[in-house]
């Protein structure tokens, strides 16, 4: 957390009158937010100061938040960042793509200053501090530090993002535990936050490709959900 103690949020929009809307709407709910007008400013930022999540606009000239999602989730020093694409298209293409390039959660530009809190908070919480003295979890090659919040493989540590690290660490927490696609929606996600089950199936692809050979480990039981199987 930053030295004011407030959550520091980065919002980035080409338009300056949703900047400045959002801004003073996540300012009176506690946030401190610092605003980009594009992409290559936004990615200067983040590297200038800490961040504790950022807000992208998704279509923006130049670097779009797509884009920007991308390098930022290619750069081992923001690679934990949680971010929020903001965009006035629903359509299930594109929150499969924005899930795939690193996004953690949605946010649509209709959307109520409330619900944009609401969804801000609950990637927060997926962030939030561990108590002292957590232990390792050990899956095959996989090595979950719950006390730094990161996950080793053989060659190093993995690019996760926060909702994958979340949904990584309940199911490996409950090792042969079969989850449902609603259970885990309402542990990682939250019950507040409104996303579909989709959501879930975008993010354990994209886990598999990145813990690669141990991406067996998360088993799909067909007709029910996943679950982490405990080899030894």
């Amino acid at each position: 957390m930053t030295m004011t103690q407030k959550p520091h949020i980065l919002v980035v929009d080409d338009e300056t009158d949703v900047r400045e809307v959002i801004q003073l709407n996540l300012g009176r709910e506690g946030f401190w937010v610092t605003t980009a007008a594009d992409g290559q400013s936004a990615l200067d930022l983040l590297r200038e100061e800490p961040f504790d999540a950022a807000i992208l606009d998704v279509m923006m000239p130049g670097m779009d938040g797509l884009a920007l999602c991308r390098a930022i989730r290619e750069d081992p020093q923001l690679r934990p960042l949680p971010i929020l694409l903001l965009t006035a298209r629903d359509s299930e293409m594109d929150h499969i793509i924005g899930l795939e390039v690193g996004a953690d959660d949605f946010i649509s530009k209709s959307a109520s200053p409330r619900l944009i809190s609401t969804r801000l908070k609950a990637v927060l919480r997926r962030k939030g501090p561990i108590e002292e003295g957590a232990d390792r979890l050990t899956f095959g090659t996989l090595i979950i530090d719950r006390s730094r919040q990161e996950v080793h493989d053989a060659e190093g540590p993995l690019p996760l993002t926060t909702m994958e690290y979340a949904l990584l660490l309940v199911l490996a927490e409950n090792p042969n535990r079969v989850f449902t696609r609603g259970d885990l929606l309402a542990r990682v996600w939250g019950d507040e936050v409104v996303v579909t089950e989709r959501t879930v199936d975008v993010h354990i692809k994209n886990l598999r490709q990145k813990i690669g050979g141990n991406g067996d480990l998360i088993e799909t039981v067909r007709g029910v959900g996943y679950r982490v199987r405990r080899t030894g």
